[in-house]
């Protein structure tokens, strides 16, 4: 090991091996993952973390259901369980299901099934269920018809005279925005034979409906403007998954079987991203924000040990009075803190990682996982920045924790405040592009807050934010490096008049 790293080493381990850094890093990651849990908890509630198409025959009490269970993002759950409750909410029948179902129960004549709810993993949904008349009988269509659900649109398409029997429940997920991808769904359903297997196709394409338009409707064919066609899919099973990549060009997509003139068309310009739906709750979520307003103050009394109280004790002059220069000194306990500040948000990002795919079973990925340790880490790294600078330049340890204290409280929990204040100076309202814009533009000046900007190429990333055209990365770059280079290079300056 070369001799000039030993100082740095010994240094890291003073900085990130202490019980306070250790102790708080271990509470965050904790508390992180709790409030992301708690987060999910009330988003999934919301958005569904369970599913079901469905479709329900009674006839004269017996009754035969045909669907499939999945999550958020389209994945078939295996051990579900799925209960049929009439008007008063009582259970009719209850079963386990695994993905793609086929149930027959007796039921009573007069009680009518009016909700039927899915769990799985302690989470529920319940899900409507549509009457469709035919042949003086009565089937049920189910779907997801939660209103808080923005990530997925259902329809239910008739086929040709030649089929009448058959019945097809269509669903679109969104997946990623930024990609277009999505997800259909047709389950397809036999009236006189519930084994008979389908065998039609689907027509799919695009068109642009106007912006007041409504999220589903159904049009007949002829009357229908032009529309781009995208492709013809062969349905021959019950329960059909098919991938599609949605045009950015049009907002609609146009279901058809070949040979019917009712045609379903789903909006999709304003469903969000079901992935994108996940980070976003992680991104929001008092856990990741936790961090990020919190674990500077661990920076803060960093400065404070390896600088501030030293200097204001007679210790530097004791170390100084060796073969080190004062360059060596800074430098080397300067890089113990970027040190800490890398290992530490490597460490809660992971742990992060963790947790969300345990939650939600899908990981960040590469992309979002470099782009949040690059946040938290630059921040943190601007942030100590800025405390190295006050502890060099004051000569009173108690007036550095003083003064580091009053600028944090400015930084971390009135910034929002600030920026409010700013907004209705200049009239920017507090939604909207304008407000947003102005978030980010306050966030340079705030070496806590700089990692906003990278965090917003996450959100762009999944499509959560519009494009704000004065953003781009040398801006950022420029502004973070800005708060890291500049306190840097004047506390040596400082320092070295001492």
């Amino acid at each position: 090991m070369k001799r000039s790293l030993v100082p740095v080493i010994y240094d890291f381990k003073r900085s990130f091996l202490r019980a306070s850094t250790l102790v708080l890093l271990v509470l965050f990651i904790v508390a992180g993952i709790g409030l992301s849990y708690l987060s999910y908890s009330i988003v999934s509630n919301l958005a569904g973390p369970v599913r079901t198409l469905g479709i329900i025959a009674m006839d004269n009490g017996n009754t035969t259901v045909y669907g499939v269970a999945y999550d958020l993002v389209g994945r078939q759950l295996s051990g579900a369980k799925i209960l049929f409750l009439d008007k008063m909410g009582r259970t009719i029948y209850e079963s386990r299901v695994d993905g793609l179902y086929h149930l027959s129960f007796k039921a009573p004549i007069n009680d009518r099934i009016a909700r039927v709810r899915i769990i799985y993993n302690g989470k529920r949904a319940d899900e409507d269920v549509l009457p469709l008349n035919y042949v003086n009988k009565t089937y049920y269509i189910l779907y997801y018809a939660n209103p808080f659900s923005l990530t997925e649109s259902d329809g239910v398409l008739w086929m040709p005279p030649d089929n009448p029997r058959t019945y097809a429940v269509v669903s679109l997920i969104m997946l990623d925005k930024s990609s277009g991808e999505a997800l259909l769904q047709v389950l397809s359903f036999n009236t006189a034979d519930h084994r008979l297997k389908p065998n039609y196709e689907l027509i799919i394409g695009y068109m642009k409906l106007s912006s007041n338009g409504p999220d589903t409707t159904y049009i007949n064919a002829s009357k229908l403007p032009h529309i781009v066609p995208y492709k013809v899919i062969n349905i021959s099973d019950p329960y059909v998954r098919y991938r599609v990549k949605l045009d950015p060009s049009y907002n609609a997509i146009v279901v058809r079987v070949n040979g019917s003139n009712e045609t379903l068309i789903i909006r999709y310009d304003r469903l969000r991203p079901a992935k994108g739906f996940m980070i976003e709750s992680m991104l929001s979520s008092s856990g990741l924000q936790l961090f990020l307003n919190f674990f500077p103050i661990v920076f803060l009394y960093l400065a404070y040990k390896l600088i501030s109280k030293p200097k204001a004790s007679g210790a530097l002059e004791f170390i100084l009075a060796r073969p080190v220069t004062k360059w060596d000194l800074y430098v080397t306990r300067y890089v113990s803190g970027v040190l800490t500040a890398l290992v530490s948000s490597a460490i809660f990002v992971v742990a992060l990682d963790i947790g969300f795919a345990a939650l939600w079973g899908i990981a960040f990925g590469a992309y979002t996982s470099f782009l949040l340790f690059l946040a938290i880490f630059l921040g943190l790294v601007a942030w100590y920045s800025f405390c190295y600078l006050l502890s060099s330049g004051l000569k009173s340890s108690s007036g550095y924790l003083a003064l580091s204290i009053v600028f944090y409280l400015l930084f971390a929990m009135f910034w929002g405040l600030i920026t409010f204040l700013v907004a209705l100076q200049i009239g920017a309202g507090f939604t909207g592009e304008a407000w947003e814009s102005l978030s980010y533009k306050l966030s340079m000046l705030n070496p806590i807050k700089v990692s906003d900007l990278i965090i917003y190429y996450v959100r762009l990333h999944y499509g959560l934010v519009t494009p704000i055209q004065w953003i781009n990365p040398g801006i950022v770059a420029g502004a973070i490096l800005a708060w890291i280079v500049v306190p840097f290079i004047l506390g040596y300056l400082v320092f070295k008049k001492d």
